[in-house]
């Protein structure tokens, strides 16, 4: 019998709201998207799934300078103007202040501080907060879209029970049209020398989607399966996992990918006909889960090129000292552990519900 994997999800609508402004690549609405989309394949059925806590500012000053958190949590659209050398200090060009901002960073690095502490605590074996993977924040500037970075915190909460935590970035950033060259040439093998090596007792993925076929920045070509096959991967390791959202500007794309990446964390095969759902003619013509990469794009990587790389990472893996030890001490959660509220009656206790209802939203008595 094949194991089957706890998982836990996390997701507001509120984040779904939020808006960088006009022309901006960035768009929350991708994630309301994404979670629509998990609801209409009926994946919301096969896992746990929470509203996250909004972040506090003590919980994000364990990465974050005072000052930083601070003047996030005071400037506003309207007040900006009062804030002139703070932005400058704290803000680049391309994270605008927009309202909200502050409310916006608490709800995904709760998502992440949320998902790790489950692991932390054997609740779940997979966390998956689509919101996260903010991962150009720096302790005391926003940078590339990024404010908080979620990432360091869920790291700094699994270090507490793991004394190896090991971080993936897999925005996969090669012009490559033939993914799966990639895959089986570079990240397979590259992979298992990592985890020889390393031997890390947990694992957070951020997986940015930018990397894909078409997206508005990227200027990749993975297909979805191909980005997917490098979760699917490291899945095989059996470790605690954190998996995180990050880059996707071509927003229907990103929904069609992370919805696949939920489906393949839990074990499920998708149709790829598009079930209806509330953004269905997002995804014309073709109404498909998946897409074709561009047949036109120059694969300037070259099997030796590809093997070269290859090798020389495995050199420089072998000469790192294996298995790095590092100082453990008793710290306390971040948060004491709470009853878990499901996504549904945390909205009743809120006595609001910030965005469009689903039919299937949450459970159903069926479960």
């Amino acid at each position: 019998m094949s194991y089957k994997k706890k998982v836990c999800y996390f997701h507001d609508y509120s984040i779904g709201e939020y808006y960088y402004g006009p022309g901006h690549p960035m768009k929350p609405h991708r994630l309301q998207i994404t979670h629509n989309l998990v609801l209409s394949y009926n994946l919301y059925k096969k896992m746990e799934v929470f509203r996250p806590h909004h972040a506090t500012d003590e919980e994000m000053m364990l990465f974050h300078s005072p000052e930083y958190i601070d003047f996030m949590r005071r400037v506003t659209p309207d007040t900006q103007q009062d804030f002139a050398k703070q932005l400058q200090r704290f803000n680049g060009e391309d994270c605008p202040v927009f309202d909200g901002l502050y409310d916006y960073c608490r709800v995904y690095t709760g998502g992440s501080i949320d998902g790790a502490m489950k692991l932390n605590h054997g609740i779940a074996d997979v966390a998956i907060n689509w919101a996260g993977g903010l991962h150009h924040a720096k302790r005391s500037e926003a940078s590339g879209f990024c404010y908080v970075n979620d990432i360091v915190l869920g790291i700094l909460e699994l270090l507490k029970y793991h004394p190896r935590v090991l971080y993936l970035d897999i925005d996969i950033h090669h012009g490559d049209g033939v993914e799966e060259a990639f895959y089986q040439r570079i990240f397979v093998p590259v992979m298992q020398k990592v985890m020889e090596i390393y031997q890390p007792t947990a694992l957070v993925l951020q997986c940015g989607s930018d990397s894909l076929s078409g997206d508005r920045l990227g200027c990749f070509n993975l297909s979805v399966r191909g980005h997917a096959e490098c979760v699917r991967h490291m899945l095989t390791y059996f470790l605690p996992t954190l998996i995180l959202g990050g880059g996707g500007y071509t927003i229907r794309n990103v929904a069609r990918c992370w919805t696949y990446e939920t489906a393949v964390v839990l074990g499920e095969e998708l149709e790829n006909e598009l079930p209806y759902n509330d953004y269905i003619a997002y995804y014309g013509p073709d109404f498909a889960l998946h897409f074709a990469t561009s047949a036109t794009m120059e694969n300037l990587n070259t099997r030796q090129y590809l093997e070269t790389i290859k090798q020389q990472v495995l050199e420089n893996l072998r000469l790192l000292q294996a298995a790095p030890g590092v100082q453990m001490e008793q710290m306390p959660d971040m948060l004491e552990p709470q009853p878990d509220v499901k996504a549904e009656d945390a909205a009743d206790q809120k006595g609001v519900r910030t965005g469009p209802e689903h039919p299937a939203e949450h459970y159903d008595d069926t479960k």
